[in-house]
């Protein structure tokens, strides 16, 4: 039997209560804002767009400490325990039982303040490893990165994705929120996956017809790679799936036991009906668009996650067709952009390989002395291809003035070519991020950024979708720099803190 529901209208109370509904509010839409604006705005990899997105970083904490300071009034206004806004919006109903028929803001106060995603540990301690790069050490100490700007902003960046991680544990924990972001992403990826499709049909080389990249590429959607679309798809896709998911839980329970063809058709005209039809529509497009980058990385990681999630599903017994749906999709895909075109993109790897492997293997030999503390944290470029002016001999010709000043400080003032193949200049990127990360931090960084991967896994293990999302960007990685560009971390982190723990 449902127990009355005690109700307040003091002033002080019910205002404490509206700050903290407003900063609540505020934050998820600041998350919103930017999981959506960072891919829309080129991926955020220019200066004009990641200045913003850090700047937003900031601001979600600052929210997150007057959420915390707002928890901390009401519950000594209030006591540990939960309210709900009356749908009038001018007092309080304590202890509101779903019986009651409300429909205000709810807010527990029993829940932890502070709630300890999985990047929250292993990202401080890389953060502060990072920061130790840039530090004023004793000259014996080595661990100094080939290039302070480059690791300053890196290590911004770094700060920006566990900012936004925080934000999302905070406000992902409540169901609502979960439901309203997966339908954001959703949305944002069926809207870039329409302007990718629409693009490859076009041949456009401008991002939104205006925009021309610096490099020479197949842009897709808004970003200058595919493959970088493409790993930005390995999250959206999951999510979708998702509510998919989600939506075909609510139509089977509307159709019931054992229902006909009529029944099933019928029932398609209901809310539950309706649901499913939209989730259904940025699974496919979401799909289809992933599957004509042709990015073989992302269709061997989006194979292998989504078998994963298969096992998942199975054993959970939830959402098998919604699985069996996503399956269906993806071989429509295959069928409409044409399996010639996949194979021929397959065939081309032996060709294609050498450059990638020629990285790594020179990276590895180039790793004396930096085994310990590494280059520098965003510093690949610098540290690896940059080339360090000769001391000229004595009656030559001096070097100009900034390479003179470069060669006397020991930076790298050119960027040498790559051995084995003549008349190609070194990646600024290693095309492996593991590889990229013991290059710039060390042994210890990758230690750190494995533990970082394995804690994301381990949270994500009870959720298929959550898992086969995080799984798959994660296996890309391996053969791209898909976690350097934002608009992808900030996607993964957001993801990932979608199981946070108090």
């Amino acid at each position: 039997m449902a127990t009355a529901a005690a109700t307040l209208s003091d002033p002080a109370i019910v205002g404490a209560a509206r700050r903290l509904r407003a900063i609540s509010w505020l934050l998820e839409g600041g998350l919103g804002l930017g999981v959506a604006g960072s891919v829309v705005a080129i991926g955020s990899v220019h200066p004009w767009a990641y200045v913003p997105l850090w700047c937003l970083a900031l601001a979600l904490g600052g929210l997150l400490l007057l959420r915390a300071a707002a928890i901390v009034k009401l519950r000594s206004l209030l006591g540990w325990t939960d309210f709900s806004f009356h749908p009038a919006g001018r007092w309080l109903v304590l202890d509101a039982t779903p019986t009651y028929g409300l429909t205000g803001w709810t807010f527990d106060l029993r829940r932890a303040i502070w709630l300890r995603p999985p990047l929250l540990v292993p990202g401080l301690l890389f953060i502060a490893w990072v920061a130790l790069q840039l530090a004023h050490l004793p000259p014996s100490w080595s661990a100094r990165t080939a290039s302070p700007p480059d690791t300053a902003r890196g290590l911004a960046f770094l700060v920006t994705a566990l900012l936004f991680h925080m934000a999302s544990a905070a406000v992902l924990d409540q169901r609502e929120a979960r439901e309203r972001f997966r339908r954001l992403v959703a949305f944002v990826g069926f809207a870039i996956a329409l302007v990718g499709i629409v693009q490859l049909g076009a041949g456009a080389e401008r991002i939104y017809g205006f925009f021309q990249p610096l490099e020479r590429g197949i842009i897709f959607g808004p970003f200058v790679n595919r493959n970088h679309f493409a790993g930005y798809m390995l999250m959206v896709v999951p999510t979708g799936l998702a509510l998919l998911s989600h939506a075909w839980s609510r139509y089977s329970a509307r159709v019931g036991d054992a229902p006909n063809a009529r029944r099933r058709v019928s029932a398609l005209g209901s809310a539950q009906g309706a649901e499913l039809l939209y989730a259904l529509l940025p699974v496919s497009v979401c799909i289809a668009a992933l599957v004509a980058t042709t990015s073989r990385g992302a269709l061997i990681a989006f194979g292998l996650s989504f078998a994963l999630a298969g096992l998942g599903v199975r054993r959970g017994g939830r959402g098998v067709p919604a699985w069996a749906i996503a399956a269906a999709f993806l071989l429509m895909a295959v069928s409409w952009f044409g399996i010639e075109r996949l194979a021929i993109r397959f065939g081309n790897i032996s060709m294609d390989a050498p450059g990638r492997t020629l990285v790594w293997r020179d990276s590895l030999r180039r790793m004396d002395g930096l085994w310990l503390h590494g280059g520098g944290f965003n510093a690949f470029a610098s540290a690896m291809s940059g080339a360090t002016p000769w001391a000229l001999p004595r009656g030559a010709e001096p070097w100009p003035a900034e390479i003179e000043q470069a060669r006397l400080a020991g930076r790298p003032a050119g960027v040498r070519i790559a051995p084995g193949v003549p008349g190609m200049t070194w990646y600024r990127e290693a095309h492996n991020d593991y590889l990229q990360v013991l290059v710039e931090t060390g042994l210890p960084g990758l230690a750190l950024a494995l533990w970082a991967a394995f804690a994301v896994f381990r949270s994500a293990r009870q959720d298929p979708w959550l898992l086969m999302a995080i799984a798959g960007v994660l296996m890309q990685s391996a053969v791209e720099f898909d976690l350097q560009i934002p608009a992808i971390a900030v996607l993964l982190v957001s993801l990932a803190a979608s199981r946070a723990r108090a």
